[in-house]
């Protein structure tokens, strides 16, 4: 695995493309988990505090702990394709073309197609993977020859790389950054290196990934595959709850529309609920969300995003 080189996972990226002057950095209100928030590109997995990388047995143990089912390979598999997108994709450089809505190419609605629509694509590639193998239990993944799975993470490294590959939203990785840079440029409020061009920018993102993956990569050298499915699925336990894709998000599906339904409950003690656009079917909502939320049209996403903001719906 020439092109992934080893990179400690918890390093912090050097990135620091857009300082805003007097911009405060911290993530308020806890951990920042909706498939549209903001997170930090540094974020680490808990388990790994010291040199030692944890063992399969050991995340096992965690992801017991956080309710998930490490016994069920089914569920390992979605819940890893979630992890590794929040790892490789949202919690990377990627948050510098997102932030800050007259600064990043990247708006909220189109995060949220891009993170659940890569989501798909990653758990397609997983799912392929472990029907050619013929593994049926974590028992089967733990004695899988490695070297199919060492392809299968090479070619998503080179995917979620690859700087003329087109997003969902209908452009390229490349011309993302290309615009995200020209508008810092020209914002009164930021400070762009003159070293900092798009080409910086993307062997950055490169790195990253290229770190994220070589760290799964040697997890599975030093004990077994169940390491590349454990890991990234402890790291979704932290980083994307609530997130497509999650076993309990058709249930959190469900207590946002039961909310929605319910003038009287307390998230709308302050302000009243939030109509949404004319002419749209929450039961058809409601089914794509569940299914595909990438095919959601723009003014649905603004509204479950900002309006409803659904992903702060508890119960």
């Amino acid at each position: 695995m020439g092109a992934l080189r080893y990179e400690a996972e918890h390093e912090q990226s050097a990135s620091g493309m857009v300082v805003v002057k007097g911009q405060d950095t911290s993530e308020p209100g806890g951990v920042p988990a909706h498939p549209a928030a903001s997170a930090s590109a540094d974020a680490g997995d808990e388990a790994a505090e010291d040199d030692r990388r944890p063992s399969p047995d050991d995340l096992h143990e965690l992801l017991a702990e956080r309710g998930l089912a490490p016994d069920d390979v089914d569920q390992m598999v979605d819940v890893a394709a979630v992890g590794i997108t929040a790892r490789w994709w949202r919690n990377t450089k990627v948050e510098d073309w997102h932030a800050g809505s007259a600064i990043g190419a990247l708006s909220d609605v189109d995060m949220y197609r891009i993170n659940t629509h890569t989501t798909a694509k990653v758990r397609e590639r997983l799912r392929r993977w472990r029907r050619e193998q013929g593994l049926h239990t974590m028992v089967d993944v733990a004695d899988a020859d490695p070297a199919p799975l060492n392809r299968v993470f090479y070619n998503l490294y080179r995917w979620f790389t690859n700087p003329n590959r087109t997003l969902i939203i209908g452009t390229t990785l490349r011309d993302v950054v290309a615009q995200t840079l020209s508008n810092a440029r020209t914002h009164p409020d930021c400070d762009v290196p003159d070293n900092v061009t798009t080409e910086t920018e993307l062997e950055d993102y490169d790195n990253q990934v290229a770190g994220a993956a070589g760290y799964l990569l040697e997890s599975m050298d030093e004990y077994d595959p169940r390491s590349v499915l454990y890991s990234p699925a402890l790291f979704a336990t932290v980083w994307a709850r609530r997130w497509w894709g999650l076993p309990d998000y058709p249930s959190h599906v469900d207590r946002v529309f039961a909310v929605l339904a319910d003038p009287g409950h307390r998230t709308w003690q302050n302000r009243p609920i939030p109509p949404p656009p004319d002419g749209v079917n929450l039961v058809d909502v409601r089914k794509k969300m569940l299914t595909k939320p990438w095919e959601l049209p723009d003014s649905v996403c603004q509204w479950l995003i900002n309006d409803a903001a659904e992903h702060y719906i508890f119960d």
